[in-house]
Parts: C-alpha cells; structure tokens; sequence
C-alpha cells in the first residue's frame, strides 16, 4: 500500500495495520499455519488458496515469507518449531524434529514465493 494510499485509511484501520505489522515474525508464521494450513488435507490445497488469494492480492504472501524467513535464522528452543507445525499448523510430520519443521517451513516459504513472484 502506498503512503499516500494509507493516509486515506482511518486511524483505527491505520493502528490496526501498523500493531499487526509490529508482530513478532513467530505470531505472524503461527496466524498463518492455524489460518491456512491447520485444517488443509494437503499442501496441494494449501498452495491451491493462496493461488486464489493471489489474484486479488500477494500483500499476504510476501508479509509472511518474511516472517517465515526470520524465523528460520532465529535461533529457537529446541522443541520450538516441531511445536509451531506440529501443533499451530496441525501437521504430521515424516520428522517431527526442530529440523524436520524447519523443512516444512521452508517449503511454505519456496511455494509463497512461487505464488508472489
């Protein structure tokens, strides 16, 4: 969104915006994975609505490739990352290891940038 688009927006929208831009890159990956991955069958079907949500908009899907890109050069707890796709996203894994999540992260990340461009 442009500055001059987003002077145009009402204050409440703007603050909405600017809190939800001020969020941790983990809570914006785990509103990602319980909104679009937790109840999908398949990561066929997951990239299937963001290839929908795309012909409107890729504001989405660049906002969390960052994210997911920030959290996979963080260091973490062990157990942090099995816990976010295996409990947020509500995914079985073939390696429900820290490594095996840091996997399926980062093929969210390679179909969202395919999808962005």
């Amino acid at each position: 969104m442009s500055a001059m688009a987003m002077s145009d927006l009402p204050e409440s929208m703007r603050v909405h915006l600017a809190r939800q831009e001020a969020r941790p890159p983990i809570e914006k990956v785990r509103e990602f994975l319980l909104g679009y991955v937790a109840d999908a069958e398949s990561l066929a079907e997951v990239e299937g609505r963001l290839r929908q949500i795309a012909l409107t908009s890729t504001s989405l899907h660049r906002r969390v490739l960052d994210a997911i890109e920030a959290v996979l050069a963080a260091s973490w707890p062990d157990g942090t990352l099995a816990r976010l796709v295996g409990w947020d996203g509500n995914w079985v894994l073939d390696d429900p290891s820290d490594a095996g999540a840091a996997e399926f992260l980062r093929r969210l990340a390679g179909m969202l940038r395919a999808i962005a461009g």
